[in-house]
Order: C-alpha cells, then structure tokens, then sequence
C-alpha cells in the first residue's frame, strides 16, 4: 500500500499544535509483573501512526502520532523517537516481546526496509527493522500494512476465520491484501502486490508509480477528501473534511452524489480484485470506510455483473477500527522470524 489504512491513522492523529507529542491511552494497563511482556503493534502510514500493547487478544495500550512529528531529524533521531513512544506504552521497565510494523508499502519484509519515498520518506530506504530491533533489543518484523489490517481484522475483526478474506484500506493511499487460509498473497519476489496501483480511469495525471489512472489517486481517503472539499467549497481537503461532508450529506443532495461517485470509482478497482481474487469477503478499513452507507450505491453500482460471471461480494467495514493494522502487526510477530533471522 502506498498511503495508510488499518487501518489508516490520518484523521484521527492530531496536529502538533493539539499536542507537543504522542497520545497515550492506557487500556488496560499492562503489569510490571506480568508473566510475559505483551507485543507492540506499529502501523505506520503516510500520515499518522497507531502504535497498540497487544497481549492475549487484549488492546491494553495505545498511542497516536504523526508520521512527520516521528520523521524529523536524522535517521537515529527518528528511529529513538519511535523507541521511545513504544517504550512509552509499557511500565517503566519492561521491554515488549518483539514489535511488528506495518508499513506503507512498497515493503521488502526479507531486508526489513520500507521503500515509499513518495508518502512515507522519513522511514525508507534503510533496515528500519535492524536498527529499531537494535535500539529496543527486542525483535522487530515488518510487513506491508494492508497485511497487517488484514490479520488483524482476520483474527479478530469482520473477517475473523475467513478463508479467503480480501482487505482493502482507503487512507493516504490504497492498500490491498488477499489472505488464503489465513496467509497473504505473495508476489514472485516474495513482497506484497500493490492493488492501489490498478489502473481503472483515463485520467492522463501520471501516479508517482509510473502509471496514470491509478485507483488510489480515484478512490483513496485523500481522493475522497479532494472530492468533497471541491463541492463543499470551504477550503484545501483536511482532516475534517470527511467529517464536514457527512454532515453536509444529511440535507445536500450534490454532496450525497459526490459520495456516489466516488463508491462508483471504489467499485471499479474492487471489481477487477474480485474477478482476479474472488475472496468470500471483503473487509473496507481505513477512515474513509466510516462513510460507507453513503457511497455504498455507487459501489454496488460499479460491481453489477451478469449472473454468469456473479462473484462474491460480502463487503463489510473493518470491525476493529483505527487498531486494526497495529493488531495485526502485533500478530505477526507471532507468525514471522525478524528480518535477517
């Protein structure tokens, strides 16, 4: 995925004028004393990052921050600054077992680099996961965060114990991933396919790619946010804009049909995935999932299809919310060895 998610965490960090540094939100607070250290979950986007305490299927910690605020300075400023805010989730003291990132891809998962210069600079073209591992003394796996959203939501979310369960994130940009049986869908080179990168309009506006007509510049969050901030008139899309628009769509037809067409430019690209994938559900994360009754006709719409080429189409919103890449980080370092090991 080349922008954010499971989950993605952009509407719902706050600038740094709200806060001087990262939210906090103990849950459950985890115990010094505990048996076992919990594992931290990091989902890492283009715009904000969700860090969660993951332990027996519990949340008992979280944190926001923004991706920029996390990036500043030198390459071992920004990796102590992300130490410190994983530090920050547990007691003073107590080290996690092992951290699982999800990232804003393109990932390699082998070398444990993030290569997304494009929306996630300040966290490519190094070994984030020997470097953090390093600093923290603990293990460290990275996976693309469209994967990450995808077993969190298959282990505990919409898609819980689907065999063939397709996740698609709407953030800064648009993720993808296919799970069989619980494991995702590798590409020859062992990395994650970019879906978000379909082409499915004519739109002659080149992607950062390579390619133009991509379907994360037609039907990503941040595609949405253009969208709605055009008709609405009050200014460049923010982190409000979405919010303004669903009120806006109560009492506004024009807005109501703004949201239609963009489901009808998210349906394009889903219905290529389904001919391709033919998943037995569909599970939208990311916050412009949260408007899905508004655009849910024009989607419908765009995957009509004869009956003789009728696929699946069981679509529902990601159950686990802003935690679902960060949950599905943290269980991956369950199911993976640390990069190099």
């Amino acid at each position: 995925m080349t922008g954010r998610a499971a989950g993605d965490a952009a509407d719902r960090a706050r600038t740094g004028a709200d806060r001087p540094g990262p939210r906090t939100t103990p849950a459950h607070r985890p115990s010094a004393t505990a048996s076992a250290a919990p594992s931290v979950g990091v989902d890492l986007g283009g715009t904000g990052a969700r860090l969660v305490a993951w332990q027996d299927g519990t949340v008992l910690a979280a944190a926001d921050a923004l991706s920029a605020d996390l990036g500043t300075g030198e390459v071992p400023e920004r990796v102590d600054r992300l130490a410190r805010v994983i530090s920050g989730l547990l007691p003073t003291g107590v080290r996690p077992a092992a951290v699982g990132i999800g990232a804003s891809g393109p990932v390699d998962v082998t070398a444990g680099v993030v290569h997304n210069h494009d929306t996630l600079p300040w966290f490519s073209g190094f070994p984030l996961t020997e470097t953090l591992g390093a600093r923290l003394s603990v293990p460290v796996v990275i996976d693309n965060d469209a994967v990450t959203a995808a077993l969190g939501e298959h282990a505990a979310g919409a898609g819980q114990g689907c065999d063939r369960m397709l996740m698609v994130t709407l953030g800064t940009g648009i993720g993808t991933a296919m799970l069989v049986d619980g494991h995702p869908v590798r590409g020859l080179d062992g990395n994650h396919p970019e879906g978000g990168h379909l082409p499915v309009t004519d739109d002659p506006a080149r992607c950062y790619c390579g390619l133009t007509g991509c379907w994360e510049q037609a039907a990503s969050r941040s595609a949405l946010q253009r969208m709605l901030a055009a008709r609405l008139g009050d200014g460049p899309p923010g982190r409000r804009t979405l919010e303004q628009g669903v009120r806006a769509a109560r009492t506004d037809p024009a807005v109501r049909e703004v949201f239609t067409a963009y489901g009808t430019l998210l349906g394009r690209g889903l219905a290529a995935l389904h001919a391709l994938y033919q998943p037995r559900v569909t599970v939208l994360g990311g916050s412009a999932a949260t408007c899905l009754p508004l655009f849910a006709e024009g989607m419908r719409r765009a995957l009509r299809r004869s009956p003789e080429y009728d696929v699946p189409t069981d679509i529902r919103p990601a159950r686990l919310g802003d935690n679902a890449g960060a949950v599905g980080a943290a269980i991956l370092t369950h199911r993976v060895p640390p990069a190099g090991g």
